[in-house]
């Protein structure tokens, strides 16, 4: 999520540096990825005039050019564009600028035998445009010299924060401005709504029906008669550009524009291509296909919840608009929609549908139901400014089933118990109220707080509150006793199995071996080398960790690996953990093993001999000095050579003719042929 420092500014005052600013946000739990200050960006790109413009020499394409940047010199530039000519104003990367779009630092250099001491820029270079097949050409009075960041007034630092799920409400510049108040105590300024919607003529125009409420809970409508479609003003796109949105048209410009004001997303209609002057708001049913705004065709799923008009859907309900009813340059009069549409359904949507958008990334984590109605006043007031139109009287604010604000209690004892800290009903209150939670009453040590909509998905019981206020005041105001007792019983946690796998593990290391812990996905291409029949992840997160293994080896061998390739040359390991199958009956069955791993040098060097590498005997000792630990009797030991491309030679231990565990020694082709130079013997006993 980009945030513009500019825009913050209309809803709060920021003092602070941008370094403050940073702490203090990643204070608040509010992570900073990444900072950009356009001034730094544009750095040593000026405005420049082309004084002369001569043919390059050698070189047919190539023009030789003296210009003025403003440095106190005429400086030399060869530049390859076909419009450039005497007299132009162009942009101008000086020595040492570095080009946005490829990252390439302008140095002094010969092109055909002439020297070039900078370059003239095009569209492309700069990241504002498409166009490359010519330099960009300023109509500006601006002098040479003056730094292009301030031609473009982009003078802005944008903040990339990474928003957790539960922080929809941080999805917004008037979301982070609240924190930035709770942060300075600066007041937060809204923008306040003229309110020209008295009446009653927009029923007349046209009806909304909601008839899935599980789905939809609210939904907001109003009109704008009589507007132009055309490019917004310069503020506009400015904004959006700064934050990564492409400027379209003054219509949608300013739904984008209010959504990521406060979070709210919003739809506008072509209202005449409405058919029936209708709205309902239903699940698709029987409409398996849909087009969206995108050109694509989408199939569609029963539960889907569709806006439809008298005849036809025209939107996937929280993701996206449809072709049918888009806003286009002929439109004249504008439905503007703003709605409350359930989490977790559009979140199964969405990811059915392959399909997110800015609008389901914010309806999946939940926005501000109360927040509706603002939104659609505030976009209707926009375009009726910008679009010059008029605001049909009335408003449609369908709210069957009124959701309440959520009211949670927190004990000021209970926090300082969990946080060791001291804190007062006071403090309490007014740490909360700066993020809009208010106290609603206080019966002794008892504080009963109205959570506001926008939070209602995260805040529901007293632990989230007691966060809250840790976070708010500052996690590092918690003072840490010198001394502390901790205090548990580890009964409940003692069990049979707890008891064996510590006792194992205990003995294990006893030996030398280390301890790792593999990942249980991995990949599927490894995986099949070992067994054909594993469990692929529907929708793994990387194509390197797409199915569950089938034996816990399978990940130790990039363990192994990564340890060689540290100069770690002698590995003693073991892991316990789980792995995966599939029963008969289609079921997954999850089994428990104990994994030991010999690979490389042996871990110490015999008097008067030469260092040798483990083998599968060092391993053989090892296992029977566990199966005596054990007091296991009845012991068989079976050898075998090489029995397929993996194996080298295996020992395998019964007892009583059941298999207990085998030992593998891998052949060297296996190991050559996934990066392992070094011997590598394993030994897996279930447990």
């Amino acid at each position: 999520m980009k945030i513009s420092q500019n825009w913050l500014r209309n809803y709060i005052d920021i003092s602070l540096t941008v370094k403050d600013l940073i702490k203090g946000l990643t204070d608040l739990g509010i992570e900073v990825e990444g900072v950009e200050d356009q001034k730094k960006k544009l750095d040593k790109f000026v405005i420049g005039n082309v004084i002369e413009r001569k043919k390059h020499p050698n070189a047919d394409k190539l023009s030789v050019c003296k210009v003025d940047a403003g440095t106190g010199e005429i400086l030399n530039i060869v530049c390859g564009a076909p419009n450039v000519d005497t007299g132009q104003k162009v942009c101008i990367a000086l020595v040492g600028a570095i080009v946005p779009n490829s990252g390439f630092e302008i140095k002094k250099a010969k092109l055909r035998g002439e020297p070039s001491e900078g370059m003239i820029c095009s569209a492309r270079e700069l990241e504002l445009g498409d166009d490359h097949t010519g330099i960009m050409v300023l109509n500006t009075e601006l002098p040479v010299g003056t730094p292009f960041a301030e031609y473009l007034k982009q003078n802005d630092v944008i903040y990339e924060i990474g928003i957790t799920p539960n922080r929809g409400d941080l999805l917004s510049h008037i979301g982070v401005a609240r924190e930035i108040g709770a942060l300075t105590g600066n007041k937060l300024n809204e923008p306040v709504l003229i309110g020209k919607f008295s009446g009653n003529e927009i029923n007349k125009k046209i009806s909304v029906e909601i008839e899935n409420n599980k789905g939809c809970f609210r939904y907001c409508g109003a009109m704008v008669e009589g507007i132009t479609v055309k490019e917004s003003p310069e503020w506009l796109k400015n904004y959006l550009t700064a934050i990564g949105l492409r400027p379209i048209n003054n219509i949608v410009d300013i739904t984008n524009y209010v959504m990521m004001e406060c979070g709210q997303p919003l739809h506008a209609f072509d209202y005449d291509s409405i058919a029936g002057k209708k709205i309902v708001i239903r699940s698709a049913g029987s409409n398996k296909k849909f087009k969206t705004l995108d050109s694509k065709e989408r199939n569609l799923r029963d539960d889907i919840l569709m806006i439809c008009d008298g005849d036809k859907p025209v939107a996937l309900a929280g993701i996206m608009g449809g072709e049918n009813s888009e806003i286009n340059s002929n439109t004249v009069n504008v439905f503007i929609e703003s709605a409350y549409f359930e989490p977790v359904l559009t979140r199964l949507s969405s990811k059915f549908l392959g399909l997110q958008s800015d609008s389901s990334y914010r309806f999946e984590r939940g926005v501000d139901i109360d927040r509706t109605e603002w939104a659609c006043k505030r976009a209707a007031e926009l375009i009726a400014e910008l679009g010059g139109g008029k605001i049909t009287p009335g408003f449609i604010d369908n709210y069957p089933e009124k959701l309440e604000k959520l009211k949670v209690s927190l004990r000021p004892s209970q926090l300082n118990r969990i946080a060791g800290a001291e804190y007062n009903s006071k403090k309490v209150i007014y740490l909360l109220n700066s993020i809009d939670i208010k106290n609603i009453s206080i019966n002794g040590d008892n504080l009963l707080f109205e959570i506001p909509q926008a939070r209602r998905e995260d805040l529901q019981r007293e632990i989230d509150l007691i966060e809250e206020v840790l976070r708010l005041d500052g996690y590092d105001k918690i003072t840490i006793p010198q001394n502390t007792q901790l205090q548990y019983d580890t009964r409940e946690f003692w069990g049979n199995e707890y008891d064996k796998l510590q006792f194992l593990r205990n003995f294990i290391i006893g030996r030398g071996f280390k301890e790792v812990i593999s990942n249980t996905l991995v990949d599927k291409e490894f995986q099949s080398k070992f067994d054909n029949e594993y469990i692929s992840l529907i929708n793994p997160s990387s194509d390197k960790m797409n199915v569950l293994r089938t034996d816990i080896s399978i990940g130790m061998f990039d363990v192994i690996k990564l340890n060689f390739e540290n100069s770690n040359s002698s590995l003693k390991l073991f892991e316990t953990g789980n792995s995966f199958k599939i029963n008969k009956d289609g079921k997954i069955i999850e089994y428990k093993s104990i994994l030991l791993v010999l690979a490389g040098e042996l871990d110490f060097k015999i008097f008067n001999q030469k260092q040798r590498n483990f083998n599968i005997l060092d391993m053989a000792s090892e296992v029977e000095a566990l199966f005596e630990k054990l007091s296991v009797e009845n012991i068989k030991k079976y050898d075998y050579n090489a029995q397929n491309f993996m194996e080298e030679c295996s020992i395998e231990y019964k007892s009583r003719n059941n298999g207990i565990c085998k030992l593998i020694s891998y052949s060297g082709k296996f190991l050559n042929s996934i990066g392992i130079e070094k011997p590598v013997i394993l030994c897996r006993i279930p447990f």
